[in-house]
């Protein structure tokens, strides 16, 4: 799977806000035309203006740059703030209200549940002040342009919202089978390769540790797999709380990976060491078994400009040379620490 697939809905959001900007410039570029050479509105066309160069602006930014996330924020206040004063200061009969009903579709759309949320419920708050403030709303009657635009704008409110809603929970539960492993909870490969290539942007004190639980295939000949997977859960576990900062992601069956950022030689390894000991010293209780493990680690510090695949590389040769001394040990770079190996009881 490619890893730019795991952050699609920003993409699909950051394409979305490049062709709303591009029609929306087209339409208050038509709109300020005319207003300011037909009906002679000029507050309006003003505006309009503006929001049109702005909309063209954007437009451009994001055929070139990245997104800001605050620029979809700023396109939702602006549109509201020009439906809004357009309503206020224009005759009902210009129809200018009719853009209220759009407005909670786009705002879920560009900034998702919470904010779409707050959004519609500020644009009905603002919009119920203006049509109360009016003298008057010929030629329509009161009443009933009241209850019909009531009824439309929530209906539409609502809509917006659980669909947005159901398509974040769905996305959250596609990304968690993308990203993690069902047994373990910890990330899986894909995971691993996102958090280097994508969340990991200072890797300049970055050290990875790879950690292979020792002679573990006697734990399934002995108990059953069952149980070997109730060890690794474990074992999962105890990982996840050791590291307080960075991540765990099990990159094969009894082997882990972890990243450990804004770090030093000598902190890692005291990490290290210290998960070695807690296993060693750690009776996993399945059932009415107690089983003991011990484990072995390579840990190695990332280099600059160096790829996953040579970072790994690396830290895999330290793994390796844990277990040609004898395993349950920490091997990094030249410094290896042995320990007494305990059998599976």
């Amino acid at each position: 799977m490619d890893i730019a697939a795991i952050d699609s809905v920003k993409v699909l959001r950051e394409n979305l806000l490049k062709w709303i900007c591009f029609c929306f410039g087209i339409l208050a570029s038509i709109f300020t035309y005319f207003n300011l050479f037909i009906n002679d509105f000029y507050p309006l066309g003003i505006l309009e203006g503006v929001f049109a160069a702005y909309c063209f602006y954007t437009f451009h930014y994001a055929r070139t740059r990245k997104i800001q996330a605050w620029q979809p924020l700023l396109l939702c206040l602006s549109i509201t703030l020009l439906v809004t004063l357009g309503t206020y200061l224009a005759a009902m009969n210009s129809g200018l209200f009719v853009w209220t009903f759009s407005l909670p579709v786009l705002y879920y759309l560009l900034l998702g549940c919470k904010r779409g949320f707050y959004l519609s419920l500020l644009l009905a708050c603002l919009q119920t002040c203006i049509f109360i403030s009016k003298p008057s709303l010929a030629p329509f009657a009161a009443l009933n342009l009241s209850l019909n635009m009531s009824f439309n704008y929530v209906g539409i409110w609502v809509i917006a919202h659980i669909f947005e809603a159901s398509r974040a929970q769905f996305a959250q539960r596609l990304e968690n089978l993308a990203l993690f492993d069902p047994l373990t909870k910890t990330g899986n490969r894909l995971a691993m390769n996102h958090y280097f290539e994508v969340e990991l942007v200072d890797k300049t004190n970055l050290f990875t540790m790879l950690l292979d639980l020792d002679y573990f295939k006697k734990v399934n000949d002995q108990f059953g797999h069952d149980v070997g997977d109730q060890v690794l859960i474990a074992v999962a576990n105890i990982l996840k709380k050791k590291i307080n900062k960075g991540r765990v992601f099990r990159i094969g069956g009894e082997e882990f990976a972890l990243f450990i950022p804004d770090s030093n030689q000598q902190q890692s390894y005291q990490i290290a060491e210290d998960i070695r000991m807690t296993l060693q010293d750690t009776k996993i209780n399945v059932g009415d078994r107690k089983i003991s493990l011990t484990v072995s680690i390579g840990l190695a510090p990332y280099h600059h400009d160096n790829t996953l695949k040579q970072t790994l590389k690396a830290t895999d040769k330290q793994l390796y040379q844990a277990k040609k001394a004898g395993r349950n040990n920490v091997s990094v770079e030249k410094m290896h620490y042995r320990a007494n190996l305990e059998q599976v009881s």
